[in-house]
């Protein structure tokens, strides 16, 4: 029988827009999102919601219409988060994409997603008219990103020409169905097999995100974080774009992880909530910058995307402040980047990814899909409840294999639970997917373009560790 959810926490069924912006009780005026590298550049909560409602309307003027998805290809920013909250004001489905996909990516991502315009940084112009041209996307669906006024290539519109139309009010709801059925975000997951798939999030999967790490767990503390991890990253996106702005808290942004930048950055701007990926550990680890900053503002801090191992775990949290727990979390882009955590203040020092979030189920299966849900027993791992998407959009076949008849989804980690502590524990992955610096690398994806050349006739890709 599945672990049922032990815990229930009361969700909102608001679109995300009007759940992030009504009933704000701070400062409209005070900065939230400021350029780590440039402090003068900064973003309120009033800046942030006239602006989104101008890019709404300019966005509803090239042609916009309702579940249209609109893409980013761009380094972080703090005009980024505003995309993404103009985008959904104008009725639109949000996407990101890698700054460092090659062009067959690009196309195959703009497919998948069905993208209709697609926003870009100036210098990466070259290979989104590539994907554009061979996904039918016209030129005058193309926008060049270019909030720090950077030079745009002739003939595409700008970022400053699609808010100079005024602004519109988003379309407003309220009840479960609408929240659960209406799309937000296209993320990109190879899921548990197979090639990029564009995993939807709904509105109430994202605002589910947040109120189930955020609010049933509040921190007695006022939060400063720091994004130097991709905004179009699903670790990224869910607590990036919304979450500063409900909260009233301060997010500087880095356009890209810099070690020394990164190291620099948390004691500059006093950076209470840490998180990262495995590769950033082991890097912070080792390298001599641990001794010439300093971490100890740090107040709490997780690691996801991959397991750590618990001696790296307890070196990285020897550099944080007194007592702030380092903990694993765990979870992937279909269920809004986070099924199971440690509860703040909580320590762990075995390697634990925690327990399962409020209002989330979670079972056991054996190789051929039967329920094994016990303690002590390893199985893969299956997950339901309000962050679990719907399923990948227009990919049926995908949906049929990986969400079963209880509207469980399949992840592909194989864990068990530990009888005495009620811990959670990932110890393999049943998945053929390769992890490469925190991101997905799927075997067939490098196949195919590893048999585009005209001299090789068959491949097989597999990963090796890098000792």
């Amino acid at each position: 029988m599945p672990f049922l959810a032990k815990e229930h926490f009361p969700l909102s069924n608001k679109d995300i827009l009007s759940w992030t912006f009504d009933n704000l009780n701070y400062d409209w005026d005070s900065p939230i999102y400021i350029d780590a590298l440039n402090p003068s550049r900064s973003i309120s909560a009033r800046q942030a919601r006239t602006m989104a409602r101008q890019l709404a309307a300019g966005l509803k003027k090239i042609g916009l219409k309702k579940g249209d998805c609109v893409s980013i290809h761009s380094a972080n920013d703090i005009y980024y988060p505003i995309f993404f909250l103009g985008v959904i004001a104008a009725g639109g489905v949000y996407a990101g994409t890698n700054p460092g996909y090659t062009i067959h990516e690009l196309e195959h991502t703009t497919r998948i997603a069905k993208v209709k315009f697609i926003f870009s940084q100036p210098e990466l112009m070259d290979n989104i008219v590539k994907a554009a041209d061979a996904n039918g996307i016209k030129k005058e669906n193309l926008v060049v990103f270019n909030p720090h006024g950077e030079k745009a290539p002739p003939g595409f519109l700008q970022w400053k020409d699609l808010l100079q139309h005024g602004e519109v009010d988003w379309e407003r709801f309220d009840d479960y169905e609408t929240a659960y059925q209406t799309g937000a975000a296209r993320l990109y997951s190879s899921g548990t097999t197979g090639l990029p798939k564009a995993a939807e999030l709904s509105h109430l999967n994202l605002t589910a995100q947040h109120m189930l790490v955020y609010e049933h767990n509040p921190k007695p503390y006022k939060v400063r974080r720091l994004c130097a991890l991709p905004m179009f990253h699903a670790a990224t996106a869910p607590n990036i774009f919304c979450t500063p702005l409900r909260n009233g808290e301060r997010c500087y942004v880095l356009p890209k992880f810099d070690l020394e930048k990164w190291f620099w950055a948390h004691g500059e701007y006093q950076i209470t909530d840490f998180g990262a990926v495995p590769p950033i550990v082991i890097m912070a680890i080792n390298s001599p910058l641990k001794d010439k900053y300093s971490f100890k503002s740090v107040k709490a801090g997780q690691i996801g995307a991959a397991p750590l191992d618990k001696g790296p775990q307890a070196r990285m949290q020897a550099l944080l402040g007194k007592e702030a727990p380092f903990t694993q979390v765990w979870g992937m882009t279909e269920t809004s980047c986070i099924a199971t955590r440690h509860k703040y203040p909580s320590h762990d020092t075995t390697g634990s990814v925690g327990v399962p979030l409020a209002n989330l189920d979670l079972k056991l299966v054996d190789d051929d899909g039967k329920d094994i849900s016990d303690y002590g027993v390893r199985g893969e791992l299956c997950v339901r409840g309000p962050t679990v998407i719907k399923g990948y959009y227009d990919n049926p076949e995908a949906n049929a294999r990986d969400w079963d008849e209880d509207n469980f989804f399949h992840t592909g980690d194989i864990g068990w639970v530990d009888p005495d502590t009620k811990l959670y524990y990932i110890v393999d992955r049943k998945k053929e997917l390769i992890k490469v610096r925190g991101f997905q690398v799927a075997p067939p994806e490098l196949e195919g373009v590893l048999l585009s050349h005209p001299e090789i006739v068959d491949a097989a890709v597999i990963g090796v560790p890098d000792p």
